[in-house]
């Protein structure tokens, strides 16, 4: 590197630039989707509301846009959607089924060659019966082979005052696996106050965060299937026996209960640079111009 160079840049700025790199965090961090529900409804050019085949699963059939002449849309105000489960489906002339509501993103994800984020703040509105799931995971699936893979934040009512969650992943698995499940949790963790949950989808690992504390790893499994994000609200029957209660029953109109899992915004971006790479990368970028400035 020519004396010219060091001299035209300065030494201090020169030093002092990689740190400004790290010292920035994001840098390196793209936004890939975010949406704060910042506007009168459902933003379905971001969103898609299932329909047909998968959407009744566990006890529940999800909601349908319209129904009847009927908006079944989640409700958007005051800069958060709202997911809802009633335990009357009008579309069930037996009563015998619930009716919970899904959300999917349009686009689809993967951690490329550093990692994505995936990451939503959300809480159970008051406090919901026992034997409800609020989901928030990614999906990927395959329809040649019926392979799917699968990241999951699960938060479960009947466990209101465990201080834990659900995670599970899935990778290359059928209907019929079981994956790899295991609770987490911090103390004072309390699913009706706002929580940040956050998924780091690795090339390498998984990792769960709380509130921006890792709470669980997982090495071994790793999807590979590009994914949608999915939040959901649901009631399951007995084949997910952690989060089923036998209390909780569908009904006519007359019994109709309405229990709502609420979402303040959703945001999928890269994972930044570790600080070693960082450096490296700066380094690379300073070396760059350098062979610039000298031709």
């Amino acid at each position: 590197m020519s004396r010219s160079f060091f001299t035209s840049l300065g030494k201090t700025a020169l030093l002092a630039l990689p740190a400004c790199l790290l010292l920035s965090g994001n840098v390196f961090s793209a936004t890939l989707f975010f949406d704060d529900f910042n506007v009168s409804s459902l933003d379905e050019a971001a969103w898609r509301l299932p329909t047909g085949d998968g959407t009744f699963f566990g006890r529940t059939q999800i909601k349908p846009p319209e129904f009847n002449g009927q908006n079944l849309r989640p409700e958007v105000t005051g800069g958060t959607a709202t997911l809802q489960l009633d335990t009357y489906n009008a579309s069930d002339p037996n009563h015998s089924s619930f009716w919970g509501q899904e959300i999917q993103t349009r686009q689809t994800f993967l951690p490329g060659a550093n990692g994505v984020s995936i990451e939503t703040r959300m809480r159970f509105l008051n406090t919901p019966a026992g034997g409800l799931v609020g989901g928030f995971f990614t999906w990927g699936y395959d329809n040649n082979s019926g392979i799917r893979d699968e990241i999951d934040v699960e938060i479960l009512s009947n466990d209101m005052t465990a201080e834990r969650f659900l995670t599970n992943v899935y990778n290359n698995d059928t209907f019929n696996d079981a994956g790899d499940s295991a609770f987490a949790g911090l103390p004072g963790f309390d699913m009706t106050e706002w929580n940040i949950y956050e998924i780091h989808w690795l090339p390498d690992h998984i990792q769960w965060l709380l509130n921006g504390l890792q709470v669980r790893e997982q090495i071994a499994i790793v999807d590979d299937h590009p994914s949608e994000v999915r939040l959901n609200i649901w009631a399951p029957n007995e084949g997910f026996g952690v989060a089923y209660n036998g209390a909780l029953q569908p009904t006519d109109l007359a019994g109709n209960q309405q229990y709502q899992l609420e979402i303040d915004y959703v945001r999928v971006s890269s994972v930044p640079l570790p600080p070693a790479l960082l450096l490296f990368s700066s380094a690379l970028t300073l070396l760059a111009w350098a062979g610039r400035r000298r031709s």
